[in-house]
């Protein structure tokens, strides 16, 4: 069973990392964790590559942060910040988010991007489901730049939007308190910077 979970974290790392990659830290950190896996010294490869696999989907969170959208007209941007998990954690994932708010209003947004999720299978699972799009409480369908979008607008200064980008990368956006929040959320969706989206879900 170890050997097998070894094998798993191998594939997982290679994969992850293009040979030209594997020049850096982490790359050395693979490359030591298979020279230890053929000395036949599993516990210290393990630990070599769990630590690189760590290190990799801190990077693929940190990329994450340069695709949210500069704020709207009248709004400021926050800083944006990235987080990952393991699998043991809330399912795992790597995620990234960005907050705004309205100058001088009490409106708020919030951006958020997630991706080697389990949640991303389930919002796919819907958006392929008729009988949960016919529901008017469990938004309207749209579709933007191609993607299938759920638009959920309350008509009462709070609108969320969630959409998938080629069923890989799970796209939230959320505005309260905000006069047309329907538009803004939408707004915020299409100023995304969608050519690093699409990069990061191949």
């Amino acid at each position: 069973m170890l050997k097998k979970t070894l094998t798993i974290g191998l594939c997982a790392a290679l994969l992850v990392l293009p040979g030209a990659a594997l020049a850096d830290e982490t790359g050395d950190m693979i490359k030591r964790g298979l020279k230890l896996y053929e000395e036949g010294n599993l516990s210290k490869s393990m630990e070599e590559l769990n630590f690189a696999l760590a290190q990799m989907r801190q990077k693929k969170a940190e990329s994450l942060t340069a695709i949210f959208p500069e704020p709207p007209a009248g709004w400021t941007g926050g800083k944006a910040v990235s987080e990952s998990a393991g699998a043991g954690l809330m399912g795992g994932g790597i995620s990234a988010s960005r907050k705004y708010k309205q100058d001088g209003a009490k409106g708020s947004a919030k951006v958020e991007i997630m991706t080697d999720s389990p949640l991303i299978q389930s919002m796919a699972a819907l958006l392929s489901n008729p009988m949960f799009l016919q529901g008017g409480s469990n938004g309207k369908l749209i579709r933007l730049k191609g993607q299938k979008a759920i638009l959920k607008d309350s008509g009462n200064k709070r609108a969320e939007l969630q959409m998938l980008i080629d069923n890989k990368i799970l796209v939230k956006v959320e505005a309260r308190r905000a006069d047309k929040a329907g538009e803004i959320v939408q707004e915020l969706a299409n100023k995304m910077d969608w050519d690093k989206l699409k990069e990061l879900a191949k």
